[in-house]
């Protein structure tokens, strides 16, 4: 593996701190071993077990749109209701980001990697106490606050384990691994109507529980070895309280605000197309759960194979090369609401719209390398951030569905991510290539 250069980004607008640079407050610690000392089927062994509660976040976190026709249809919802089950899963996912990331960064990632997969499993068990609206909303909150907290620590974890050169492949395989909990979603949703929704959540909750025990057997404590190439022999440098303001200080504001504005746009986005497509297809189109399921599994079939090759993408061309992807998923929307209303049709191109959507896959290990190696946890979160852009987004789309029409606003979903794209090409290159200069390592 060739050790990245480590020379400031030329880049004006982007502050350059070492990530090996110990704070004032910092309190070092002695591991037993680096990364690098772990055998390399060791930390792929680690890998996979973080993984696989990964495959059930997935799982949950897309029951908001998946199961949303069956759940409005069961609670006798109206579009703008069933759309702010999004807003009250994204709001607790929003305070989950904050506040679980910086508990990560202070006491042991790990360990809250652990406690947040028990929570958002218990919360989407749960759901067989939902009973009407308002403790729909409830138990979306709960177990959004839960699965804020599962991006940033499981980034926090992998990037520490792994060189810079493969870490766009390593967010390929993450990518994959949440397609394919979406795929799973799919294939469970087959075989369910309407009434039966709430068991679909339990699976998921359930499945969620046992993976939790995967990680405490087979994931080292992450303050028992020092990250990939740490220079001080300690953990990770750290303060002593690592806190959420120092995304902010020494003029990282600017660059902090604009990925939170970025991840807003794909949140927006992502819910004014994905969260209406089985709403679209059941009451345009007429098609059956089994039909849109199938649908459905195309697309996330599109989202795996494109996982991995925007990985490769990002780790070849460098972290902005993916801001094509979104240019592709805005074009893919175009076409999805003109082809024939044919099942085949649709799930070509939402295999294609799937390729595109998964380009963001990147971002964890990139907003991890883009600030200090003790923030690592809370910079991979501020992709939770973004979740206040879409608070009242997904209101508001509701709002355009039910007025205007769902294809409106599967629109609006296309020219939002168009403009994401362009945002992603302003941000500062992370990957080190022969002759740049203007790269780092984190």
């Amino acid at each position: 593996m060739i050790e990245q250069d480590r020379t400031p980004p030329s880049n004006p607008e982007t502050v350059w701190t070492a990530p090996d640079a110990v704070p004032s407050t910092a309190r070092p610690e002695t591991p037993r071993l680096r990364a690098e000392d772990l055998s390399t089927v060791r930390r792929w062994a680690i890998f996979a077990a973080l993984m696989v509660p990964y495959v059930f976040y997935s799982f949950c976190w897309s029951t908001e749109d998946y199961l949303r026709p069956f759940a409005a249809e069961s609670l006798h919802l109206s579009k703008v209701q069933v759309s702010t089950f999004y807003s009250l899963q994204a709001l607790g996912a929003l305070i989950g980001s904050i506040v679980l990331s910086q508990w990560a960064d202070r006491y042991g990632r790990r360990r809250l990697y652990i406690a947040i997969t028990l929570g958002f499993g218990a919360a989407a068990v749960g759901a067989l106490l939902v009973q009407g609206y308002a403790t729909a909303l409830m138990q979306r909150f709960v177990m959004g606050f839960f699965l804020g907290g599962v991006f940033g620590c499981a980034v926090s974890l992998y990037v520490g384990l792994f060189p810079p050169t493969v870490r766009g492949f390593l967010s390929g395989i993450v990518m994959l691994v949440y397609s394919a909990g979406g795929t799973v979603l799919a294939s469970v949703g087959r075989m369910v109507g309407p009434a039966e929704w709430r068991l679909v959540m339990v699976v998921g909750g359930a499945c969620a529980l046992v993976s939790a025990a995967v990680v405490w057997l087979a994931v080292p404590n992450d303050r028992s070895f020092s990250p990939w190439r740490s220079q001080t022999g300690g953990a990770g440098p750290r303060s002593s309280k690592p806190s959420v303001s120092e995304l902010f200080a020494d003029g990282r504001w600017r660059l902090t605000l604009r990925l939170a504005l970025l991840c807003g746009l794909n949140f927006f986005a992502y819910q004014a197309f994905n969260g209406w497509i089985t709403t679209y297809l059941r009451e345009v189109h007429a098609l059956s759960s089994d039909s849109i399921g199938r649908v459905m599994t195309f697309l996330y079939v599109g989202s795996m194979a494109g996982a991995l090759a925007w990985g490769v993408v990002a780790d070849r061309f460098g972290r902005r090369a993916n801001a094509l992807g979104f240019l592709l998923a805005a074009a893919s929307i175009v076409v999805y609401l003109r082809v024939p209303p044919e099942p085949a049709y649709f799930a070509i191109v939402g295999g294609a719209y799937g390729v595109g959507l998964v380009a963001s896959g990147i971002w964890g290990p990139y907003f991890a390398e883009l600030y200090p190696t003790h923030l690592r946890a809370m910079a991979a979160s501020i992709f939770g951030w973004g979740r206040a852009v879409s608070l009242f987004g997904a209101v508001a789309a509701g709002a355009v569905a039910q007025h205007f029409g769902l294809q409106i606003i599967m629109l609006i979903g296309a020219g939002v991510f168009a403009l994401a794209a362009m945002i992603w090409w302003t941000l500062p290159e992370t990957l080190n290539k022969p002759g740049r200069a203007g790269a780092r390592a984190s």
